[in-house]
């Protein structure tokens, strides 16, 4: 498999330098100059299309930007639509762009019984108005050495899984333009994705992609970034890790055991760093100024407001700092390396034993059962997902908080389900269920915000601590807000019951 990541130049000069490297190392490296050009018409057509022309020796390749209609998973090459185009069916007339220049050096590495290939290209990318350093760590062998050698690497040096190609990354230079993210949002199935493993492939590849997207962001906030944008990125982080967790358990039970195990806690870690930045920021931006219009001028309640904010800020460097570790940069190469390997996709065949002595023959084996399709598959996911659903809400008049939250987690799950599958079914069907679940979830949210608020007021004292009076308006006002919703509650969860299962 092959396995890219990024790095600073001045990280990628230590690569080549670490002991288990030079150790396992077979030869001296081999080095040459290395010139990519890519190209483009004046009015950009090409990167319109989320393309891109490469020269390279004279040879010329059109390339993938941004995914297209198939999938692109992370830290995999670009996609090479043609790597000898007709330059006179594309756009004219055609000129450089931006280029990267400079060397690549390329060594083979014995990690136990497997060869991984380690290439460094470190040079310098160029557009006509700027110019910056950059370096990029391709890594293609057996697929667990491809794995050691990652995380050798990312666990020395601050080496981790790109979020835009090379190319993406000059022509963003040169337009003076934010590259593109691969991929945002929920995870859309393609066509090309028409077994289960392949649909697991692309649904954490697509949600590996929003993660690293957004974590810069987060980890390092520009100057110019306004606080919402951070949250956002928060929120949107947030999102994406619960849809992973939610693939992880959906899957599971069609892959050999334990497959998901480590992927399944990397990413618990993440979220549990995130869920109390989101939470904070929830707390900071909505529920406390919402009280605060309703009774403005209280200066208990500003001091209140002053307190969550350095709460909010502890807990955004706190998330900061690990999004900037090593840790964090080893779960990306986990998951982009989960979502590229094949080793994983069958379960393991049986140990035959040798049969004893005076053993009795074995019968013969009845017939394997056809594997489920990867519609089935989904079938099968959503109908338990549905029923458990429709079974934790019956008479949902009459339910308690705590249950009211399981029926919002249910329904989380169901909608998570639907989003994964929705191109296999008609789109109008799912759309009208998926969107009936999201008025069912935000409004259990609600009385889920009034939980979380009663948390964190315990964080700044609880209603025996400085912020004792200003902590009751808010469990006055959530309470409150809590009786308003429960109608509407019970009234969309009906309405969502009526609703077609549409796979069926």
């Amino acid at each position: 498999m092959e396995l890219e990541l990024a790095a600073d130049a001045d990280a990628a000069a230590l690569i080549a330098r670490l002991k288990p490297l030079v150790a396992s190392r077979d030869g001296r490296p081999r080095s040459q100059a290395v010139k990519i050009v890519w190209h483009d018409s004046p009015e950009h057509a090409l990167l319109a299309d989320g393309l891109t022309l490469a020269e390279q020796r004279g040879e010329w390749r059109l390339e993938r930007l941004t995914p297209g209609a198939e999938t692109w998973l992370p830290a995999q090459p670009p996609p090479v639509l043609s790597d000898s185009p007709d330059l006179t069916e594309l756009p004219s007339p055609l000129a450089p762009l931006a280029a990267f220049e400079g060397r690549r050096s390329v060594s083979m590495h014995h990690l136990g019984e497997t060869t991984v290939t380690l290439t460094i290209d470190k040079g310098t990318l160029r557009a006509v108005t700027a110019e910056r350093p950059v370096a990029r760590i391709g890594l293609s062998g057996d697929e667990q050495a491809v794995r050691v050698a990652a995380t050798l690497i990312a666990g020395a040096v601050a080496a981790a899984v790109p979020g835009f190609s090379l190319a993406a990354e000059a022509i963003a230079m040169a337009t003076g333009a934010t590259p593109q993210p691969r991929h945002l949002g929920a995870p859309v199935l393609p066509e090309a994705a028409r077994t289960v493993p392949e649909a697991l492939s692309h649904i954490l590849g697509h949600l590996t992609d929003v993660v690293l997207a957004h974590a810069p962001r987060v980890a390092m906030p520009r100057s110019g970034d306004a606080d919402d944008e951070v949250h956002n990125a928060i929120h949107q982080m947030r999102v994406a890790v619960r849809r992973a967790r939610s693939a992880v358990s959906i899957f599971r039970p069609a892959l050999a055991e334990g497959a998901l195990d480590g992927v399944n806690d990397g990413l618990k870690t993440l979220g549990g760093r995130l869920g109390p930045a989101r939470d904070w920021d929830v707390f900071a931006d909505e529920t406390v100024p919402a009280i605060q219009n309703a009774i403005p001028g209280d200066e208990r309640l500003e001091r209140l407001a002053a307190a969550t904010s350095r709460q909010r800020t502890m807990h955004r460097r706190e998330l900061a700092q690990y999004l900037a570790s090593p840790a964090f940069r080893q779960l990306g190469i986990d998951l982009a390396w989960f979502a590229a390997a094949s080793g994983w996709r069958e379960p393991p065949p049986p140990v035959e034993m040798e049969p004893a002595a005076d053993a009795a023959p074995e019968p013969p084996a009845e017939t394997a059962p056809e594997p489920m399709t990867l519609e089935q598959f989904a079938d099968t996911v959503l109908q338990q997902r549905w029923k458990k659903l429709l079974s934790a809400g019956k008479r949902i008049e009459e339910l308690d908080v705590p249950a009211l939250h399981g029926v919002r987690l249910r329904a989380k799950r169901v909608r998570y389900a639907a989003e994964m599958f929705a191109t296999l079914h008609d789109a109008k069907s799912a759309k009208r269920f998926i969107d009936r679940l999201s008025d069912l979830q935000e409004r259990l949210g609600v009385l889920n915000d009034g939980a979380v608020a009663s948390h964190l007021l315990q964080e700044l004292g609880g209603p025996g601590g400085r912020h004792g009076y200003a902590c009751g308006l808010i469990t006055g006002f959530m309470a409150a807000r809590a009786r308003r919703i429960r109608p509407r509650i019970v009234k969309t969860f009906q309405r969502f019951r009526r609703q077609h299962a549409y796979w069926a």
